[in-house]
């Protein structure tokens, strides 16, 4: 299976892919290579779209579903059927088009005749629009794929599934129209996704639960208000709405990650300040309470957001962060910190999701944040082949640190490899000593002592 190759910086890159993305029966190339002799030059994830290998892989219908499963999503059963079937093209975080089955059931094992579509608008705000944009998109990303077409059916009790995704299916020329301007716009991107250090925006939105020495639950909404540089998560507790536990930072972003952590720490001495009780512990990680999932969310903007970015962060933050989580964390996934998850913002840019709350101490913190810095600027120059390892996944979703362990002193060696690294040294070291050590975080520990905040403040 060869990939289509196409010459980068040639004016009819979009007439070539018009003309020779598709066959004479409209099947999409099923893979893409660029050649691109850009200065400076990437690694090859950068200049591959549908890597062949997870193009033969996504033949097997086991195979998919094995995967998908294992990253947390709903998989339709073969012999199912859906209220409603929609087919949506993706190129990496776009769902380019939408068409909706106007038959209703559909049957998926291919009973009663094949459904017939309509268009529906890319713009619509509905729940279960934005849920199948998004569901087709992480079976996309779950496979290791950047596009293609997805069938994303709505079962009874509007669960929504993944019914099959296709690297190379047949398309119309609608779709080829939009794919086709998709991959010309990553390959216009191309010199833009390499990045100055100063050219990234860090933002940050971790989380802490409060509660008493008993276990029981103290509410944010006690203390604080639901907006503001401290305030309260959007989750609620019990019936009430105006209830909520979870207590969210929400520091001004910066472009140094030196200069987030300090604005993080003055709003948690403020925030300590008001809530100055031993009897009431703050708590962090990413399970402290079996109810409330904690995350660890950082915010990017200046940058380009990219299949590639993504898989890099998992990589090189969530793999490493993983090894230093307390045993209880595992439970969080894949419901929460499942790899890849993302969320647009609308300042343009986007926030990573898969993390814990790293506030457990600084160094986890001060560490957390400049890989996530050094690698959204550099992540077109690090090795990304490790993300396709299906057991190392595995691994990673199942907790089985030993077999990460080994991996990730490997994939810290590419990210030391970066001359940038030399900026945050002492941050990123301190916090690689840490994940490697073997010692994990205690998600009982009131994360007040390790950072020095009243009333433990020395």
């Amino acid at each position: 299976m060869k990939p289509l190759l196409l010459e980068c910086g040639r004016d009819d890159v979009e007439t070539r892919l018009l003309g020779t993305a598709t066959t004479s029966r409209n099947h999409l190339a099923s893979s893409i290579h660029l050649r691109w002799n850009g200065d400076p030059l990437y690694v090859s994830s950068m200049l591959g779209l549908n890597h062949t290998q997870q193009v033969e892989s996504a033949q097997s219908s086991e195979w998919k579903k094995e995967i998908w499963k294992l990253h947390g999503l709903t998989v339709a059963a073969s012999q199912a059927t859906v209220l409603r079937l929609y087919v949506v093209p993706v190129f990496q975080t776009q769902a380019l088009l939408l068409y909706r089955s106007k038959t209703s059931p559909v049957w998926l094992s291919g009973g009663g005749g094949k459904p017939t579509f309509q268009r529906v608008s890319t713009e619509d705000q509905s729940r279960e629009v934005r849920k199948v944009k998004a569901m087709a998109i992480r079976a996309f990303y779950s496979l290791g794929l950047d596009y293609g077409v997805a069938k994303i059916g709505i079962q009874p009790g509007n669960q929504i599934v993944v019914v099959d995704v296709a690297p190379g299916p047949r398309i119309n020329r609608e779709m080829g129209v939009q794919l086709a301007e998709a991959v010309q716009l990553y390959i216009k991107r191309l010199p833009r996704l390499w990045a100055s250090l100063d050219q990234v925006m860090l933002g940050a939105d971790p989380e802490f639960i409060m509660q008493k020495s008993n276990g029981t639950l103290v509410m944010a909404s006690d203390y604080f208000p639901r907006y503001g540089s401290v305030g309260c998560d959007a989750i609620w507790h019990g019936q009430n709405r105006s209830i909520k536990p979870l207590v969210e930072l929400r520091p001004k972003p910066n472009k140094d990650p030196r200069q987030l952590v300090l604005r993080m720490y003055k709003d948690m001495m403020t925030a300590s300040r008001r809530v100055n009780n031993k009897q009431v512990e703050w708590l962090a990680g990413a399970l402290p309470h079996p109810k409330y999932p904690l995350g660890g969310h950082i915010h990017f903007s200046g940058i380009l957001l990219t299949f590639q970015l993504l898989r890099a962060l998992d990589l090189y933050l969530a793999l490493p962060l993983m090894l230093a989580e307390d045993g209880n964390g595992v439970q969080r996934r894949p419901r929460y910190g499942f790899l890849g998850d993302y969320r647009l913002q609308f300042h343009g840019g986007f926030e990573y999701r898969t993390l814990p709350s790293w506030l457990i101490s600084p160094t986890l913190t001060k560490g957390s944040l400049a890989a996530a810095k050094l690698i959204a600027a550099r992540y077109p120059h690090l090795p990304l082949d490790d993300w396709y390892d299906r057991k190392l996944q595995q691994a990673y979703y199942r907790g089985e640190k030993k077999k990460v362990r080994e991996r990730v002193k490997v994939l810290w060696e590419s990210l030391r490899s970066l001359k940038e690294y030399a900026w945050y040294e002492k941050d990123l070291d301190r916090f690689y000593q840490m994940i490697v050590s073997g010692i994990t975080w205690n998600e009982k520990e009131d994360i007040r002592k390790r950072w020095k905040l009243p009333p433990y403040q020395k």
